[in-house]
C-alpha cells in the first residue's frame, strides 16, 4: 500500500531531471561564406559556429590528453561539390586535476574552417550535409558525459558577384 505511492514519486522525479537535462551540449549556430566565391569551378571557404553551453567544454580535434573523445567535425559531398578536412579554431588551455598535463579545450564556443570545392556543373543552391561528433566534459567534475553529435547543413547561394541592381553608374 504505501510502495505504490512512493513509485509514483520516482518516476515523477526521474521525469523532471529528464526534463531538465540539455538536448545537446553543442548547437549549430551559423555557417557563411567567408573566402573565394561561391560560384560553379571555384573554391569557397566557409566558417562554421557553434555553441558551447555554459558548464562544459570539448577536448580539442587534436587533444593531447591520452584516452578523451576528440572533437571532429566532418561536411559530406554534393554531386561532385565536395568539403576539404576542416581548420579548427585555436583551442584555449585547461588544468585537469591529476592529469600530468594542462589540455587543449573548446569552450563557449569553436568555429572552424572548410574550404569547398565546387563542381563546374554545379547548380546552386549547394547543401552540404555537416556533422560535429564530441563527448562534453563537465567543468566542475572533469567528467566527460555519453559522446553526442549534431547534425547540420552548409547552404551554399550563388555568389554573383554582380553589381545591385540599385547601383549608380559612373
Amino acid at each position: 500500500r504505501h510502495l505504490l505511492p512512493l513509485l509514483c514519486g520516482l518516476f515523477v522525479t526521474q521525469l523532471c531531471a529528464l526534463a531538465q537535462a540539455p538536448a545537446t551540449v553543442v548547437t549549430f549556430e551559423s555557417a557563411k561564406v567567408t573566402a573565394g566565391n561561391a560560384l560553379p569551378g571555384s573554391n569557397a571557404i566557409v566558417t562554421v559556429s557553434f555553441k558551447i553551453q555554459p558548464g562544459y567544454y570539448l577536448h580539442s580535434s587534436r587533444s593531447n590528453v591520452a584516452r578523451v573523445t576528440p572533437t571532429s567535425l566532418q561536411v559530406g559531398a554534393f554531386g561532385a561539390t565536395r568539403a576539404l578536412p576542416p581548420s579548427y579554431s585555436s583551442p584555449g588551455q585547461k588544468t585537469i586535476p591529476g592529469k600530468a598535463v594542462t589540455a587543449q579545450v573548446y569552450e563557449g564556443s569553436l568555429t572552424a574552417q572548410v574550404v569547398v570545392v565546387i563542381a563546374a556543373n554545379a547548380t546552386f543552391p549547394i547543401t552540404l550535409p555537416g556533422v560535429i561528433a564530441y563527448a562534453p566534459v563537465n567543468e566542475k567534475t572533469h567528467a566527460a558525459g555519453r559522446a553526442e553529435q549534431v547534425r547540420f547543413n552548409i547552404t551554399l547561394p550563388r555568389n554573383t558577384n554582380a553589381p545591385p541592381a540599385t547601383a549608380k553608374k559612373k
